[in-house]
């Protein structure tokens, strides 16, 4: 029968206990997000705008979001351990950790690279190479 319960998922593990997932599980995740973002916005701008600007409207978006998911994430790494520093001798609370901070920059730049790929994927369906 197995020692799993409705409150644990498996020999004692709460279901509240964050799962260990790998970089690839995640990223797909993400990237799914992702495409699936760039197929909402091409289709909501391709009546308005025709295809060829919608595909590049939305590739552009994702781009943007890559970008800034990617500097942000540099940013961290560089300067993580300062504002982490910073808000310790400030005494600050907030519950920002420089490894949460890179977590959600990365899953920016994930949603970002999906994005983009289906945006140009839709290009080359809609448009043509």
């Amino acid at each position: 029968m197995g020692c799993a319960t409705r409150s644990t998922r498996g020999c004692g593990r709460p279901l509240t206990e964050p799962e260990d997932r790998s970089l690839g599980r995640t990223a797909a995740r993400w990237l799914s997000v992702g495409a699936v973002a760039g197929v909402v916005v091409a289709g909501a701008l391709l009546p308005l705008f025709g295809a060829r600007a919608a595909t590049d409207t939305s590739f552009a978006l994702g781009a943007l979001v890559f970008g800034f998911g990617i500097a942000t994430w540099a940013g961290t790494v560089g300067f993580g351990s300062s504002v982490a520093a910073v808000q310790e001798r400030l005494g600050g609370h907030s519950g920002w950790t420089q490894e949460g901070a890179r977590q959600a920059f990365a899953v920016l730049t994930w949603i970002g690279v999906g994005w983009s790929a289906t945006a140009v994927a839709a290009s080359l369906a809609l448009v043509g190479p």
